[in-house]
């Protein structure tokens, strides 16, 4: 039946009929409507690639025709549009291209048969595309190479990228990096301050240039180092011993030591830096006197942090010193005393009984004493520090008997143990095999280190009885043997002169002596003598040059040295008498070829025993000096042109003195003798300023 409507019912029945014309009618049967296609939905939506991927059922319609996608972006759906069809009951997807997933789409799509009849699905709507989710700093930590920033991976399949932030706070960031690869989820800086808070954050971007903000994650605060103490600054004259305390812990990376001259640390410099934690003290020499120091120490840890310690000062201060010594014998006399290479004291003397050596710390404390049981009658006249061993070499003269003297030269270890000693005198010429004579008054008043390493000794010399005595210059070796000796006269032997050397100078060719000449006997009136000797120009015995000053009745000359203008400067000391109660002393200056005069007479009742000449050209005398019928150690210095500078006294009420001065390496002086109390005498040893002040008596 054609060109039927399957839209009406239709309603059907059949009438049979026979031969006979009877007929039946039978049931009515009525049609079924066509019915319209089963609903299909849309079931997914996914933004991505810049378009929309949009997915719905399948239709299960055996008359399927097609499906009719439509698209709104308004809800009242006004502006609706067929944006896909398809024929295909297979193709349930499309993908829309330039859509705007920032914006709510509306689809539906309707499915159609063969008869034309649709279903129209459900409007499905469009979830705004969401921001990224957000990424957070999972930590932050560090060493004292690098910190470290750690966060994880986006799970976004629409990542962009990564902006790390970072800031002291969490209202002030800065761009630090940015990451297009999504797998890097970590980042190092090497360049920061671990003693404060470093803030980090990332904002995570889509394709669509969405982002999201991550938390702040800052590192945790590195403890700020606790400064170190420093203690108060040990001194002795212009040494500093600096100590700090150690720094406790592991962290540390060096000390700095730094140096000003005002409190403030103004133009402060760093004087001594280690990288070593236990090593929390520092020397320093040579510091100016009169100058004040500041000191600061700075520890820095590890991380670069510098902290510093209390600033202390100092003001360094000749360390000066009165010291009495007694060995514990009655007589206690120091004869010549001298500050060691290593700053400590040592000083040849004499007891009741023995030769002594004493030796004493830079504080001239805790004094030693070397006996070397000589015999009684043997007393020390000088004492030298060697060159080449740090050893000692003093020389003393032996009296045997009123009509026998002699000299020996004994050669010390630094504790004052003997190595060698060596004795020397009058050796009969008739009996030269017997060694020394048992008679002949040789006696030696000066000893000084040769150019060679050997030893220079001036003295008197008993050549024969009838003779009497000649200036005797011995010259020996580094082990004590005599090299050569020399006799030097001033006069024909019957004239009877006795020449004595008291203090002798080596030059490149031969030899200045200091020496007095005597009338008939040794305790004769005398005079000062100053002569050279040279061995390539004279014969043996003769002088090239010689001077002579007779200054008073009785003179003795004490001390000899070359000046600073290339002359000589020699002083002693003169009477009227023998007595050796009274005198007054002088110091004479010459050119280089011995002409000169007095440079200055010191009026009064003194003497001086040893001289000394200052960089600055002044002369620092050494001796004693009465008042009364009691004396004083004295001091004087005086200019190259005479003039006295100042002068100063030590001393008790008794009799005290002077009898050898040396200067010290902080151009003070160290002055040794003797003091008497009581009928006793004490080793007296004095260190003063450059100016002969003790600024600390004891």
């Amino acid at each position: 039946m054609e060109d039927t409507d399957p839209f009406i019912f239709n309603y059907f029945y059949i009438i049979v009929t026979d031969t006979f014309n009877y007929s039946t009618k039978g049931n009515i049967h009525t049609t079924s409507l066509e019915s319209l296609p089963d609903s299909i939905e849309i079931t997914d939506i996914n933004y991505m690639n810049g378009g929309f991927h949009i997915t719905w059922e399948r239709s299960t319609d055996d008359d399927f025709q097609k499906y009719d996608l439509y698209h709104s972006i308004n809800e009242t759906l006004d502006d609706t549009s067929l944006i896909f069809s398809s024929n295909n009951i297979e193709n349930v997807t499309y993908f829309m291209e330039n859509a705007d997933p920032l914006i709510i789409n509306y689809f539906y799509i309707i499915v159609s048969d063969s008869s034309n009849f649709s279903t129209k699905s459900k409007i499905y709507t469009s979830s705004l595309d969401p921001k990224p989710n957000a990424i957070h700093i999972e930590s932050v930590t560090y060493d004292n190479l690098s910190m470290n920033i750690f966060w994880n991976e986006s799970l976004d399949a629409d990542f962009l990228k990564y902006e790390l932030y970072k800031g002291l706070d969490t209202t002030s960031t800065s761009l630090l990096e940015t990451f297009f690869d999504k797998l890097v989820t970590s980042f190092s800086i090497n360049d920061f301050d671990p003693y404060s808070s470093n803030y980090f954050r990332i904002i995570v971007y889509d394709t669509l240039n969405q982002s999201t903000k991550g938390n702040f994650l800052s590192n945790s605060i590195q403890p700020t180092p606790e400064p170190v103490d420093l203690d108060p600054i040990n001194s002795f004259g212009n040494e500093f011993t600096i100590v700090w305390s150690v720094y406790p812990t592991n962290d540390f990376e060096r000390y700095n030591l730094y140096q000003a001259n005002d409190i403030n640390m103004t133009n402060k410099e760093i004087i001594f830096t280690t990288t070593s934690r236990t090593e929390n003290s520092y020397f320093s020499t040579d510091n100016d006197y009169e100058t004040d120091y500041y000191f600061q120490v700075s520890m820095i840890d590890n991380w670069g942090y510098e902290v510093y310690s209390n600033i202390e000062y100092i003001n360094p201060e000749y360390f000066t010193f009165i010291h009495n010594y007694d060995s514990g014998s009655d007589i206690n006399i120091g004869y010549h005393g001298i500050q060691t290479a290593s700053g400590k004291y040592k000083m040849i003397g004499k007891t009741s009984s023995d030769v002594i050596m004493i030796g004493t710390d830079r504080s001239g404390t805790e004094p030693w004493f070397y006996n070397y049981n000589y015999d009684t009658n043997e007393s020390p006249v000088d004492l030298i520090e060697t060159e080449e061993d740090q050893g000692y070499v003093f020389l003393s003269n032996i009296i045997n008997s009123e009509s026998d003297t002699d000299i020996r030269i004994t050669k010390t270890d630094q504790n004052g143990a003997p190595i060698w000693d060596m004795v020397y005198g009058f050796i009969d010429p008739y009996d030269v095999p017997s060694g020394n004579a048992d008679y002949g008054l040789d006696l030696a008043n000066d000893i000084s280190l040769a150019l060679d390493g050997g030893y220079i000794i001036t003295g008197q010399y008993n050549t024969e009885i009838e003779r009497h005595w000649d200036l005797w210059v011995l010259k020996l070796n580094s082990s004590g043997e005599k090299e050569n000796e020399h006799l030097i006269t001033a006069f024909a032997s019957n004239d009877q002169i006795m020449e004595n050397g008291h203090a002798i100078l080596e030059t490149i060719d031969g030899y200045i002596i200091l020496g007095s000449l005597a009338d008939f006997e040794l305790n004769g009136p005398s005079d000062v003598w100053l002569t050279r000797w040279d061995y390539n120009d004279v014969d043996q015995g003769d002088t090239l040059w010689s001077s002579t000053w007779d200054i008073n009745t009785y003179d003795y000359p004490t001390d000899l040295i070359t000046n600073l203008e290339g002359g000589y400067t020699i002083t002693g000391y003169s009477s009227s008498t023998n007595s050796g109660e009274d005198g007054s002393s002088w110091v004479i200056k010459t050119d280089m070829d011995g002409v000169g005069t007095i440079l200055q007479s010191f009026t009064g009742n003194n003497f001086i025993y040893s001289m000394i000449e200052t960089e600055s050209g002044d002369y620092i005398l050494a001796g004693k000096k009465f008042e009364g019928s009691d004396s004083q150690g004295w001091i004087v210095s005086i200019s190259q042109d005479g003039n006295q500078n100042w002068e100063k006294l030590y001393g008790g009420e008794d009799i005290d003195s002077f009898y050898s001065i040396e200067q010290t390496s902080d151009k003070g002086y160290t002055l040794t003798g003797e003091t008497h109390s009581n009928g006793t005498s004490d080793i007296f040893h004095v260190k003063t300023d450059p100016s002969g002040n003790v600024l600390l008596e004891e």
